[in-house]
């Protein structure tokens, strides 16, 4: 005859969920670990889309020189002309690449360095990048590399600003600025700092 095991009862017994006290402990003790999180998560969020945007302008801006100098012909970086695919913008609202720019040879050589989709040649487009607010120059409305390499301007600088993050005072952290100087050397200053001790 088979032995009844009299301690199963017991240990089923033993084997229950948690209490409702139990659980909403659980869920204030993950709720103050967030609440202490989310801050820096934050932080580090903003911090990794400007430095998407900086590697994508750094990388565009190389791209242009390189090409300038490989072709013997000027390359130009302009701010992407709202509601077209290619195309430069112009006027007062053309310092401001948050909304994408794009990287074109200039084969035609017109002086005002316009973009002309029968005559030039598209080397590079880069659309708006999420989470930015603005990307503003501080010179020239675009960069026009030269075929000996230098840029047309003199030095220039770029900033880039996250969205949500505009006053520099609180949150000098959402900021990124470039420093390009006449020779297309690029330097990255200090987090809000301007260009204004860049090299010629």
């Amino acid at each position: 005859m088979r032995r009844r095991d009299s301690s199963r009862p017991a240990r089923l017994r033993d084997q229950r969920g948690l209490t409702a006290i139990e659980l909403m402990v659980t869920l204030a003790i993950l709720a103050i670990l967030l609440g202490i999180a989310a801050p820096s998560m934050t932080r580090f969020i903003v911090q990794w889309r400007l430095s998407n945007t900086v590697n994508a302008l750094t990388g565009s801006l190389r791209t242009a020189r390189t090409e300038a100098i490989a072709r013997a012909r000027p390359v130009v970086v302009c701010q992407l002309r709202a509601g077209t695919t290619i195309g430069c913008e112009t006027g007062t609202g053309a310092r401001d690449f948050s909304v994408g720019w794009i990287v074109f040879a200039n084969n035609d050589s017109d002086a005002d360095f316009a973009y002309s989709e029968s005559n030039d040649e598209l080397l590079l487009r880069q659309d708006a990048l999420p989470g930015i607010a603005r990307i503003t120059l501080g010179k020239a409305a675009d960069f026009v590399f030269l075929p000996n390499g230098l840029t047309n301007s003199g030095s220039n600088g770029i900033t880039v600003d996250a969205r949500g993050f505009e006053t520099l005072g609180t949150t000098p952290w959402a900021r990124k600025t470039l420093c390009i100087s006449k020779p297309g050397r690029i330097r990255y200053a200090a987090d809000g700092v301007d260009c204004s001790g860049n090299d010629e």
